[in-house]
């Protein structure tokens, strides 16, 4: 227990757990570990629809607390039933085994329950009978003269660690899931003008995949990606991007916790079953600020239908918000360019594939895509993101072909529709890799006119001004880039990069000193992201925490030691630090491992303290021009 000061109050809680998951993880671990997923997609619905909050999940059990017996029994009633029935799906049901208590509790800052109730509750748990909800006689107690609820004493019991207690079985003579929490029922319907009034920030977290093999991640990613994407069109609604939304899957993090953690109101949560040609889709819109549910819906249909569902569930999210959209934002809002399905899942593993940002995965992104358009030829997003990946892979390696095939897909993407703002990014990111900045000037020009929500736009056309030479116009276009998707921190470490070499040092200080609290952010939610720590040396570095800039750059090199742009930062690291030999060395690696910076480099403020060095001007003069 926490040594710390804690502070007291008095629950009703329960523990779950999954009876007989022992054997079964014995028999079959991939079908016992769907059993934890059902478990606990299940238990945040269930817990948030009665008002309540799960604590923690441990394995096969979940600890979850109430403000009322009430609602933790009803809660307990329905996740009991709901399970026995969802679990079947992986090949047998199991059943839950429930135990309510109600005790004075001490809650930790990290919001953990601690003290002899929650031992008690645990206790009162072991006791029940696969597919019981057992009472403590304090529950009972607060409850026994509701006609609603049917009790059955199981005597008194000696508990290891309480002592006597009488238990109680408990049922509810109508169906759990028939009924709503009488208080939650005014919060599960659509929100009142007051409560939607000042919720404008929303972060879509990935959809947990239930399907019975649980190799659907894939499709559900995609499908709340899809919404995601589509929210962020949407004016005056602050969405924050996949990196950050997406680094929540599998924990059991309180929904006020997250909320915090990403700065939004309101989170949109779900899960997809999907079976052959059905789908069943269940969402649930959660006030942050305290836990409790706006909105749910469940869909079940035929997969046919899921550009649709996904449409709506949107519609429904801004709704539910009070937002609505504007005649130029319905004309972006997800509109899929494809009708055939099997060509979208493939699209969906591509784009999967495609956020990993490994060589190898760009490679099976590269894959899936012409799968998708091997089976849709008429499909532009689908060529889009093959594009992409095809400038990607030149960046690794600098194959002709690579750069080749990138400007033909792109162009094919927006022959098919010229009004594909993702297509002219791709586009505009061939032409800049070719030095025809103009030309990629006007690419990166119509994607902003034709969508002015589209981070890659700004960020791609700043790199692009970098590149040319024209620091001011990148400057601006990096803010913009930010000011589109404020979490991110590339756009700023990059900008704070132009701005010291137009010497503008306050400015430098203050955008480095931005970058770094961004990154920090950053890797609390990814770790393990090497770029996040390869970008953020140099920002440190100006700022003379040289020990932490070091520390940063080596901890990225530790976690891509063959990256080509993340060799490339651990030189600019080096030469800012004073190591000008392991720079100079490092910048070697970077080009054989095929980074294409050959424009770049030219205006890098990194290498400033090299400019003149007789090693570093022959280095330059073999990179070819990015």
């Amino acid at each position: 227990m926490p040594k710390t000061s804690l502070t007291h109050h008095l629950v009703a809680l329960w523990f779950a757990d999954i009876a007989g998951y022992s054997d079964r993880a014995a028999e079959d671990e991939r079908s016992a570990l769907q059993l934890i997923e059902i478990l606990q997609s299940l238990s945040r619905d269930t817990v948030r629809r009665y008002e309540g909050r799960v604590v923690k999940f441990m394995g096969d059990a979940v600890l979850a607390e109430f403000p009322s017996t009430e609602l933790a029994v009803r809660a307990a009633a329905a996740l009991s039933e709901q399970y026995g029935k969802e679990s079947a799906g992986t090949g047998r049901a199991h059943n839950l085994r429930v135990g309510v208590h109600v005790a004075d509790v001490a809650v930790g800052s990290d919001g953990d329950l601690y003290g002899d109730g929650v031992n008690a509750a645990a206790r009162v748990q072991e006791a029940a009978e696969p597919g019981q909800v057992v009472l403590s006689e304090d529950v009972w107690r607060q409850l026994r003269g509701r006609t609603e609820f049917q009790f059955e004493s199981l005597g008194d019991r000696s508990l290891k660690g309480v002592g006597p207690i009488g238990l109680y079985l408990v049922a509810l003579k109508e169906p759990a899931t028939r009924r709503e929490p009488s208080s939650a029922a005014s919060k599960t319907a659509q929100p009142t003008e007051e409560r939607k009034a000042g919720i404008r920030s929303i972060a879509v977290l990935p959809f947990a995949d239930l399907s019975a093999k649980h190799d659907q991640e894939y499709f559900s990613d995609g499908v709340a990606e899809e919404i995601l994407n589509a929210l962020t069109k949407v004016a005056g609604l602050r969405v924050p991007a996949r990196t950050s939304c997406f680094a929540f899957r599998g924990t059991s993090v309180d929904a006020r916790e997250i909320g915090t953690r990403l700065g939004v109101e309101t989170l949109l949560d779900g899960s997809i079953r999907k079976a052959g040609n059905r789908l069943r889709i269940s969402v649930q819109l959660i006030n942050a600020r305290n836990g409790y549910q706006l909105w749910s819906e469940r869909f079940d249909r035929e997969i046919e239908d899921i550009f649709a569902i996904q449409d709506e569930i949107a519609r429904r999210v801004l709704d539910a918000l009070g937002l609505s959209l504007t005649e130029r934002e319905a004309r972006r809002f997800l509109k899929p360019s494809t009708a055939n399905v099997k060509a979208y899942e493939f699209y969906l593993r591509g784009r999967k594939l495609f956020h990993s940002w490994t060589r190898q995965n760009m490679e099976f992104a590269r894959q899936m895509f012409l799968r998708a358009v091997a089976i849709d030829p008429d499909f532009a997003s689908a060529w889009a993101g093959l594009a992409n990946t095809y400038v990607d892979l030149y960046r690794w390696g600098r194959n002709s072909r690579d750069l080749e095939e990138g400007q033909r897909t792109s162009a094919h993407a927006l022959k098919l529709d010229p009004n594909l703002a993702e297509a002219h990014v791709a586009i505009g990111q061939a032409l800049a890799i070719q030095r025809q900045f103009k030309e990629a000037a006007a690419e990166f020009e119509r994607a902003i006119e034709l969508d002015p929500t589209l981070h890659d736009a700004y960020y791609f056309y700043a790199r692009s001004s970098f590149e040319a030479g024209d620091l001011e116009k990148a400057v601006q276009l990096f803010e913009k880039a930010h000011r589109s998707r404020p979490e991110d921190y590339q756009a700023m470490a990059l900008r704070a990069l132009a701005l010291h070499e137009l010497g503008r040092a306050d400015e430098t200080r203050e955008a480095d000193q931005q970058a770094v609290d961004l990154i920090n952010k950053y890797l609390e939610l990814n770790p393990n992201e090497a770029r996040a720590y390869s970008l953020g040396a140099s920002p440190l570095a100006r700022l003379g925490e040289r020990e932490h800039s070091k520390q940063w750059s080596e901890q990225a090199m530790a976690l891509a030691p063959n990256d080509p742009v993340v060799l490339y930062n651990a030189a600019c690291n080096l030469a800012q630090l004073g190591e000008h030999d392991r720079a100079l060395d490092g910048l070697e690696r970077s080009i054989e491992a095929g980074v294409a910076v050959g424009d770049w480099i030219k205006h890098d403020p990194d290498f400033e303290s090299l400019r003149d060095h007789p090693r570093f001007q022959a280095i330059v003069k073999r990179i070819r021009p990015s």
